[in-house]
């Protein structure tokens, strides 16, 4: 039951930020899928993983304990890093940093951790700013 409560207040903030999205406007477009493309994507992917949610909610009961609490607490301190980072050491590295973490998080070893980390941060720069033509931060450290 709490699951559908906690996907019934989500559809609701992706509505709110769907509706916050379109009316987004700005009389110049400095990137070419504009200011609005990623909220509007955004709130479509949170609408559609709460629907999921409220669908099939998790079967998993476990007790949300001290142990999982810490996790949840390291998940926030990270994209806070990350927030942080972006701009002083870049996209690459502060997605390698931050994606090491979460790996190391959700149980993978150091040396899988780098690697995948690693890729993320290479393709995902490559997509953005080759592919979408996206301006990504290069980073402060490296004269960016």
């Amino acid at each position: 039951m709490a699951d559908r409560c906690f996907s019934l207040a989500l559809m609701v903030l992706a509505v709110a930020l769907g509706a916050a999205a379109w009316q987004l406007d700005v009389p110049f477009q400095y990137e070419p899928v504009g200011p609005k493309a990623i909220p509007l994507i955004l709130a479509v992917l949170l609408l559609g993983t709460a629907l999921w949610l409220a669908i099939r909610p998790d079967r998993l009961k476990e007790a949300y304990g001290r142990s999982l609490f810490v996790r949840h607490l390291v998940v926030v301190l990270c994209l806070l890093v990350y927030a942080w980072s972006f701009e002083l050491l870049g996209f690459v590295l502060s997605t390698w940093l931050v994606g090491t973490l979460f790996a190391r998080l959700f149980g993978l070893d150091w040396g899988r951790a780098l690697v995948y980390s690693a890729a993320l941060g290479g393709v995902g720069h490559l997509v953005m700013s080759g592919l979408l033509e996206l301006n990504v931060p290069v980073g402060t450290v490296f004269g960016g």
